[in-house]
C-alpha cells in the first residue's frame, strides 16, 4: 500500500523543508497553501516527497537530495533546458498512480481533500478519520461586522488620499474610493444561492477574516446559515478570545453544522480543508460541495470596496522593490558582494521605512517575496543565502505586501521588478514595460474577456518574438505560443493572487469598473529570470497603472 501524508513537521524533519518558508507558492496561495504544499509518499522500504514542479529550484536549494523528490505538474518554461533532466509527472494522480504499482492507496487525515476528491476518481482510496475535537459557537452580529470595516476604510482612504495626492499619472483615483459600499453578504448570499446550499463552511484564512471581521483564533471556521441569515464562528473548546455571543457546545465541527444547517448541502473550501474534516461532515450525513474556486471569485470581484486599501499595498511595493534593487544596483556597480538575503534585509526594511515616513496607521507587512539571482536558477522562489556579486547576470524580485488590521487581512500587493546585467536583458527588459504597460494594461477596460487579455498580448508579442531570438532572450526549440498560453498574463487580486480569475485561456470573467489586478511578463531563459509586473484598475473613466511611481 502507498502511504501518503502532507505532516509539515515531518517534511521539516526528514527533509529540511519548511512548507511555508522555503517554498514561494505555499507563500502566495493563502486560500488554498493545503493544495500546492508539499506530500511524503512511502511504500515498503521506499519513501518521497512529492513536489510540485514550479517549487524544483526551491526544493533543491533548501538542499533536499534530488533522489528523493518526485515533481509533478509539470512547470511552464519557454526555456527547456531547465527542465530537460528532470522528468515531471503529468498530475498529481499519474504520480501516484506510478508509485503504488497498482495496489492500494491510503492517505492521512492531513491531506487536502481536493487531492482525495481527485486520487479518489481514478484510484482505490482510503483515509484516516482526524480525532473530533468539541467546539463552541459563537453568533457574530453582521452589522458590527459591516461597520467595522467601514470604519477601518475611513482611515484606509484618508491615508491613500494623502498618498497619491502628488502623483499626476493617478489624478482622479482618489474619486473612486468608498467606505460605505459592501457587497459581502449579499455576494456570499448570491454564491450560496447559486450553489443551492444549506449551510457555507469558512475555514481558509483570507475568506474567514473576510467574513467575520476578526482574526482566526487557531483552528476555528466561521458557518454561515443562509436559512437564518446566521453568522457563526466554531472555535475548539476553552479558546480565548472569541468574539460573538456563545450560541452552543458540540462535539466536534461536523456536529455543529448537523445540528446547526438546514439541510445536507454544506459548502466547503476542497483546496484547504483536510480530508479528516471532510470525512467528518460526511459521518454526520453533509454533502459536501466544493466552493474554494467560487470564494475566490466573491473576493476578487469585491476588491473595488477596499481600493483604498489597495492603493497603499501597491505604492509601498514599488517603492521597498524599486529603491531595494537600486541599492543592489549600487553595490554591484562599486564591485560590492553581498547575498539574496542582503537585498531582502534591504527591501524589507524599506516597507517599514515607507509606512514610517507616510505615517500610516495600519500593519505592513510581506505577504510573499520571489527573489533569486539567475544564476541560482530560472524557478521562482524566495532568497537564500546566495552570492551576489560581478558574476551576477540578473536579479529578480516579484513580491507583495499584505495590509493588516487587527489581524485582518485588507489588501494585498503583487508586482515585479528586475535587475538584468547583460545587454540582451536589458533590452528585453525595457521592452516588457511596453508589454505590461501597453500591451496588457492597454487592453483593460469594461466589457473585455479575461481570456482575450492573453490573446491580445501574445499578438502584441508577436512582431518582437524574432528580436528577442537576436539578442539571445529566447530559442526557436519551442513553439513560443503554445508554451505562453499555458500560464498568464495576468490575474485579479482578491486579498490574495487570484487563481480563480486569471488573464489566461479558459477564463470566461469579464473585467467591469472597479476590476483590480496585477498585469506580468515573466521571462526565464538561458542567463536571465526577468519579472515585469504592475498592478491596475479599471476606473470609471480610465484605467489607472496603480504601481507606477
Amino acid at each position: 500500500m502507498l502511504n501518503i501524508t502532507a505532516d509539515t513537521a515531518q517534511v521539516a524533519r526528514t527533509y529540511g523543508l519548511d512548507a511555508r518558508k522555503s517554498l514561494l507558492f505555499s507563500a502566495i496561495r493563502l486560500d488554498s497553501y493545503p493544495l500546492v504544499a508539499p506530500l511524503i509518499a512511502r511504500t515498503g522500504e521506499q519513501e518521497y516527497l512529492l513536489v510540485r514542479q514550479q517549487e524544483q529550484g526551491n526544493a533543491l536549494s533548501a538542499g533536499v537530495p534530488k533522489d528523493r523528490i518526485k515533481f509533478y505538474a509539470p512547470w511552464v518554461t519557454i526555456d527547456p533546458r531547465v527542465v530537460a533532466d528532470t522528468p515531471a509527472a503529468e498530475s498529481l494522480t499519474s504520480l501516484v498512480r506510478e508509485l503504488a504499482d497498482g495496489s492500494a492507496v491510503h492517505l492521512a487525515a492531513d491531506v487536502v481533500y481536493s487531492h482525495y476528491r481527485t486520487l479518489a476518481g481514478a484510484l482505490e482510496v482510503t483515509a484516516d478519520d482526524r480525532d473530533e475535537t468539541p467546539v463552541v459557537a459563537y453568533a457574530l452580529d453582521l452589522d458590527e461586522v459591516l461597520a467595522r470595516f467601514a470604519a477601518w476604510r475611513g482611515t484606509g482612504i484618508e491615508t491613500a488620499r494623502r498618498l497619491i495626492a502628488d502623483v499626476e499619472h493617478l489624478a482622479g483615483l482618489a474619486d473612486e474610493f468608498t467606505a460605505t459600499a459592501d457587497t459581502r453578504y449579499s455576494a456570499l448570499r448570491a454564491l450560496v444561492a447559486e450553489r443551492s446550499l444549506d449551510a457555507l463552511l469558512i475555514a481558509a484564512p483570507p475568506n474567514f477574516t473576510e467574513v467575520t471581521g476578526v482574526a482566526q483564533p487557531e483552528g476555528a471556521v466561521a458557518l454561515w446559515l443562509p436559512g437564518e441569515e446566521k453568522l457563526l464562528v466554531l472555535a475548539p473548546e476553552n479558546t480565548d478570545g472569541v468574539p460573538g455571543v456563545p450560541a452552543g457546545r458540540f462535539g466536534s465541527v461536523g456536529a455543529a453544522v448537523r445540528e446547526l444547517a438546514g439541510g445536507p448541502r454544506t459548502g466547503v473550501e476542497d483546496e484547504w480543508i483536510s480530508v479528516g474534516l471532510a470525512r467528518e461532515l460526511e459521518r454526520e450525513q453533509a454533502e459536501l460541495v466544493p466552493v474554494s474556486r467560487e470564494l475566490g471569485h466573491w473576493r476578487d470581484i469585491r476588491d473595488h470596496e477596499d481600493l483604498a486599501f489597495q492603493v497603499v499595498a501597491a505604492r509601498a511595493s514599488v517603492f521597498a522593490i524599486e529603491e531595494a534593487l537600486a541599492w543592489a544596483e549600487a553595490g554591484l556597480d562599486a564591485g560590492r558582494e553581498f547575498t539574496e538575503l542582503d537585498i531582502y534585509a534591504v527591501y524589507a526594511d524599506k516597507i517599514v521605512e515607507f509606512r514610517t515616513a507616510n505615517a500610516i496607521p495600519f500593519a505592513v507587512e510581506p505577504y510573499f517575496t520571489n527573489l533569486h539571482s539567475s544564476n541560482r536558477m530560472l524557478f521562482p522562489g524566495p532568497p537564500v543565502d546566495y552570492p551576489i556579486n560581478a558574476d551576477t547576470t540578473c536579479i529578480q524580485l516579484d513580491a507583495g505586501v499584505r495590509i493588516v488590521i487587527d489581524g485582518v487581512i485588507v489588501a494585498t500587493s503583487d508586482m515585479a521588478r528586475s535587475l538584468p546585467r547583460t545587454p540582451g536583458a536589458k533590452e528585453a527588459y525595457a521592452f516588457f514595460f511596453d508589454v505590461v504597460r501597453d500591451g496588457i494594461i492597454g487592453q483593460l477596460k469594461p466589457g473585455v474577456i479575461c481570456e482575450d487579455v492573453h490573446e491580445g498580448t501574445l499578438n502584441y508579442l508577436a512582431p518582437h518574438l524574432d528580436r528577442m531570438v537576436e539578442i539571445g532572450m529566447l530559442g526557436t526549440e519551442v513553439d513560443f505560443n503554445t508554451e505562453y498560453r499555458k500560464r498568464n498574463v495576468g490575474h485579479l487580486m482578491g486579498k490574495q493572487e487570484s487563481f480563480a480569475n486569471e488573464l489566461r485561456p479558459g477564463y470566461k470573467h469579464v473585467l467591469d469598473v472597479g476590476s483590480y489586478g496585477a498585469a506580468e511578463i515573466p521571462w526565464r531563459y538561458e542567463n536571465a529570470a526577468i519579472g515585469t509586473e504592475d498592478l491596475w484598475y479599471i476606473g470609471r473613466d480610465r484605467t489607472y497603472i496603480v504601481s507606477k511611481r
